[in-house]
């Protein structure tokens, strides 16, 4: 068989390592395409096991058109707001635009008849194919052979007789798989996409709700600290240590973010404070922003007379600051709510 090349989409978890490997083993090249959102990024271990494996990684990361798809699937959420099919069909489109680019002659992916129920159900897999436009262009070389042969493998561009036929959620012939075509590091299974998560889902419907153009921003600020709502306009983001005191700053300087007031205090061990909505200051925006950090601030180990909090307002092109020296304001109820 000819050397002929292929893009794999690769998490660098074990059922992408071993679809890349398989292809591998055939005298087939590969490229993996690996994604990274806001809520998924698993590049790090991408690109470690891409270079055992000896292949080229390609990173792509997904922009506002992305957090757009998980707004309004086509094919609807899983227990979450995971949109597992529609996110699916993405990846396989960008992978297609890939496989001509690069003049590869397929793509083929790790996934297994039956192992995910909100996108590896055999009628999905059909889907996923059909609305990518790849149709027979799509390989998957681990459950290949319970499924209809592809054009691909028709055409002599991928061995189907090499090629799986698994099914189902087990993971122990998957090792045993691995070790057999010695592969020496075997991918743990990874924390997968926060989308799936019940316990994050608050914050992405809370979002969507509020925020008529969501952004790849919002998205990133979903994982900076404690989101409280405060108002249909207004949201709160509160760092819990300093890393997020850093991604809150960071978030606020971006080029893209959306109107917000950022408050830094640093005469004192206190959370940085950023209130979404509105990029203009009022005695009431003050007094709001400055109750936040007190609230989860320890005023035992505060000194009174050395206060420090900097206020960050004003649009990016004619910013502005405010330093509030030894004022504690009244601790005042608001009503909202944490996401």
């Amino acid at each position: 068989m000819a050397n002929v090349n292929s893009i794999v989409l690769f998490s660098g978890g074990l059922d992408s390592t071993l679809a890349a490997k398989v292809l591998l083993d055939q005298g087939i090249g590969v490229v993996g395409l690996n994604f990274i959102t806001p809520f998924h990024d698993a590049s790090a271990i991408a690109s470690e096991q891409a270079e055992a494996l000896g292949i080229e990684l390609i990173l792509h990361r997904t922009g506002d058109e992305y957090i757009r798809l998980i707004a309004n699937p086509q094919w609807g959420y899983g227990k979450a707001v995971n949109p597992c099919v529609d996110c699916r069909v993405a990846m396989c489109r960008v992978a297609a635009d890939v496989m001509r680019e690069r003049e590869a002659n397929f793509v083929a992916t790790g996934e297994i008849t039956g192992q995910r129920p909100n996108s590896q159900m055999q009628h999905q897999l059909n889907l996923i194919a059909r609305e990518s436009g790849l149709g027979g262009f799509l390989v998957r070389p681990l459950t290949a052979v319970v499924l209809e042969p592809t054009e691909a493998e028709k055409l002599d561009l991928v061995n189907r007789g090499r090629l799986y036929g698994y099914t189902g959620r087990g993971r122990g012939h998957l090792v045993v798989l691995a070790k057999r075509l010695g592969i020496k590091k075997i991918p743990q299974p990874s924390t997968g996409c926060a989308l799936c998560e019940k316990s994050y889902a608050p914050r992405v419907v809370d979002l969507f709700k509020y925020e008529l153009n969501p952004s790849n921003w919002d998205a990133e600020v979903l994982n900076a600290g404690r989101q409280v709502r405060l108002s249909p306009k207004l949201k709160a983001v509160i760092a819990r240590n300093e890393s997020q005191c850093n991604t809150i700053e960071y978030l606020y300087n971006k080029s893209d973010a959306k109107p917000a007031i950022l408050f830094k205090p640093e005469s004192f061990n206190a959370p940085t404070v950023m209130i979404i909505g509105t990029d203009e200051i009022d005695d009431e925006i003050l007094q709001l922003g400055e109750s936040l950090i007190l609230e989860f601030t320890n005023l035992q180990k505060v000194d009174q007379n050395n206060k420090t909090i900097r206020v960050k307002y004003g649009n990016k092109t004619n910013p502005a600051e405010t330093i509030y020296q030894n004022q504690i304001p009244f601790q005042k109820k608001h009503n909202r709510e944490s996401l």
